[in-house]
């Protein structure tokens, strides 16, 4: 049978291959739905899916996932053979399916609400399916009579199945001669059941006997009564209650004729009230085992009310309410969010009165004379909200707590609303469907900070489809003094603030005290400070008020001291050093006898130095970031300072090596020759002894 997962297949990626993963259910009856699921070799392939030899689906695959469904047809009751056939690639999966035999009764009733009547004959259909060929079939049709009579007729019937589909129908009619025990019947109101072989309980149904021609009636329809077994000529009283109002409607004394049928018919009047009806018949003397008492309905016509504004918009939850002008009674409904609340009435004329949160906004009178649609124009309008800056520039993002007060109708008493809102990247905010003629307080804000605060309600909203409300972004004085890393004021400094949600930018410049003064909107800026288009600083600044700020920056009038030193760090005089900071102008000095070069008023940020010795042809060059006031050394390494004059370290070490080595030869001749010059020794005599 394959397998049954827990996580769909569409959700499956790759490829899985020709199969059938889920066949549900495994076996039912002609007419059953079933679905399978698996997948083909072809992506969004067609495929086909048969029972047997019979093709029951085709449809694409999504992706490589198949998911299917097919009503089981009509087939003899066996083992079948289920095929999923990949089209583009011939091939086939399978699974086994069973067809099990299907039984059912049906009664052919009138369509709703048209209703059998008493003494009327009713056909139903008796069908077998999944029945084999050359065998024949019994039926047992039960037919029980309602409570608390519930006496039982029954009749055997042959069923003989088609050849190629083995179904099998046949149709019986009740009551006829043919029911056992005889005398069976349909004069009694109340619900009759059939059964398919009731002992086995293969099949049931159940159908309404009424003496009224229908369930449900409108106003000026007749009710046509028939009753059938009381006694000839025998009298009786039907009577019509309205379960709603609990008074007669209508009271009739009758009498059956020589067959013991009654008959009336009652015309709905035109101020009858929607609801419920019960109607009996009270016979005088001997009554029907089943005392004759149903039913019916006076429903309505449902009648959608689409309650609009005054700008046209759909206005969802409304209350509407219909006053039916014959009976003075109320019905109402809720819009949905289409607008529309739908109220069943009758015919004739009705009020309307529509309420937004129980103040009335829309009355109309309208003609009821069946299902319809109407519109129904209220008085409220869509209140826009527009956020700007004392330039006209919009805001957007702006957070909006908007508060009202209004006062019911039907109560007198007073309510509070709100609604919470933000401007669109338009600066605008639509509020739809509210209320004219009231005040509104509206607290806007920018970053958790309410900005119009002393200026927040909004009076003499007119009753106009669309009204704009626009509220102004407050504007504030920033008095800024930018210093530098000495605490002095930095002239010409160029001030750039740009706005964190509206983009707005503003630009100023200090003056030869290094202030300026720029009146910017409410909001947070980034702010930057300019010198000879270097960026100096960059922060975040809150102006929400009056603001007085110092900006010191520290990159600014920085002081560089060079110390370039030889081999062995000796200081080195009259060394050209250039500087080049990250403006990009070259400053030049010379080193004193100390070998220091000093660079004043220095923009900090990246730098290069570049050290050129006097009288040679070559440099040292170096990189540093500047961020406060510096010393830094440059050590001409293949140099040493003799006296004044620059020596190639290299020559020197030669030059020493060289005269170590002369004093060494010198040395060592030296000892030679001294050596050599010394004295030989005497021979020692030994005197002769005699």
């Amino acid at each position: 049978m394959g397998i049954s997962s827990l996580v769909p297949f569409s959700l499956v990626s790759g490829q899985l291959g020709l199969n059938i993963y889920l066949v549900s259910p495994t076996q039912g009856v002609a007419g059953q739905r079933v679905n399978v699921q698996g997948t083909i070799d072809t992506t969004n392939g067609t495929y086909e899916l048969y029972m047997g030899s019979r093709l029951v689906a085709t449809s694409k695959s999504e992706g490589f996932y198949v998911n299917a469904n097919f009503t089981v047809p009509e087939l003899p009751a066996a083992d079948y053979t289920i095929t999923l056939r990949d089209v583009a690639r011939k091939e086939n999966a399978t699974e086994t399916f069973t067809i099990a035999m299907g039984y059912s009764i049906a009664a052919i009733a009138p369509l709703p609400p048209a209703q059998l009547q008493e003494g009327t004959s009713i056909a139903l259909n008796v069908t077998l399916t999944g029945a084999n060929q050359g065998t024949t079939y019994y039926a047992n049709v039960t037919i029980k009579l309602p409570g608390p009579l519930e006496t039982e007729y029954s009749r055997l019937m042959t069923l003989t199945p088609a050849s190629q589909t083995g179904t099998a129908r046949a149709e019986v009619t009740f009551p006829s001669s043919e029911f056992q025990p005889s005398g069976s019947v349909t004069n009694f109101t109340g619900t009759y059941s059939a059964f398919f072989n009731k002992t086995s309980s293969l099949a049931s149904s159940q159908f309404f006997v009424g003496f009224t021609d229908a369930s449900q009636y409108y106003r000026g329809e007749s009710v046509s009564i028939r009753a059938v077994g009381y006694g000839a000529n025998q009298s009786a009283t039907i009577r019509i209650v309205s379960r709603k109002t609990g008074s007669n409607v209508y009271t009739s004394n009758v009498s059956a004729s020589s067959e013991g049928i009654i008959n009336a018919i009652w015309a709905v009047p035109n101020d009858a009230p929607l609801g419920l009806y019960e109607a009996t018949i009270a016979p005088e003397g001997i009554a029907k085992a089943i005392v004759d008492s149903q039913n019916f309905t006076l429903p309505g016509y449902p009648v959608r009310i689409r309650a609009l504004s005054l700008a046209g918009v759909a206005v969802p939850n409304m209350l509407v309410e219909a006053v039916d002008q014959a009976t003075n009674e109320v019905y109402s409904g809720t819009s949905g969010d289409d607008g529309i609340a739908t109220i069943n009435l009758e015919k004739g004329g009705a009020n309307i009165t529509a309420y937004w949160n129980e103040v009335k906004v829309g009355a109309a009178s309208l003609t009821v004379a069946g299902d319809s649609t109407h519109d129904l124009v209220c008085s409220l309008i869509n209140l826009k909200i527009v956020v700007k800056d004392k330039n006209g520039f919009l805001i957007p993002f702006v957070s909006l707590n908007i508060t009202y007060s209004y006062t019911t109708t039907k109560q007198g008493s007073s309510r509070i609303g709100s609604a919470l809102g933000q401007t669109d990247i338009s600066g605008t905010f639509i509020l739809d469907s509210v209320l004219p003629g009231i005040d509104y307080t509206i607290n806007a804000s920018l970053y958790k900070a309410v900005f119009n605060a002393v200026n927040n309600t909004y009076t003499n909203i007119p009753a106009v489809p669309t009204h704009e409300i626009v509220v102004t972004l407050p504007s504030h004085f920033l008095s800024l003094t930018v210093l530098d890393y000495n605490m002095k004021g930095l002239p010409d400094a160029r001030v750039a603030l740009s706005e964190q949600t509206s983009g707005t930018f503003y630009a100023a410049s200090t003056n030869d005290a290094g202030t300026a003064s720029v009146e910017v909107s409410f909001g947070k800026y980034q702010l930057r400070i300019y010198k000879d288009n270097i960026l100096l600083n960059e922060t975040s600044i809150e102006i929400f008020s009056e603001t007085e700020r110092a900006i010191r920056c520290v990159l600014y009038n920085l002081r560089v001291s060079v110390l370039v030193v030889d081999y062995f760090g000796q200081p080195i005089p009259n060394v050209k050093v250039d500087f080049r900071g990250p403006d990009q102008v070259q400053r030049s000095n010379t080193t004193l006898r100390d070998g220091t070069a000093t660079f004043s008023n220095v923009v900090g940020g990246n730098a290069q130095l570049v050290a050129y010795p006097s009288g040679i042809e070559t440099y040292e060059a170096i990189t540093l970031n500047v961020d406060s006031p510096t010393a830094v050394q440059i050590r001409l390494g293949k140099y040493i300072l003799l006296g004044s004059a620059l020596v190639e370290a290299s020559l020197f070490v030669a030059a020493v090596i060289i005269l170590s080595i002369v004093i060494m030869l010198a040395i060592l001749e030296l000892y030679r020759r001294k050596k050599s010059a010394l004295p030989a020794h005497k021979a020692k005599t030994v005197p002769n002894q005699k």
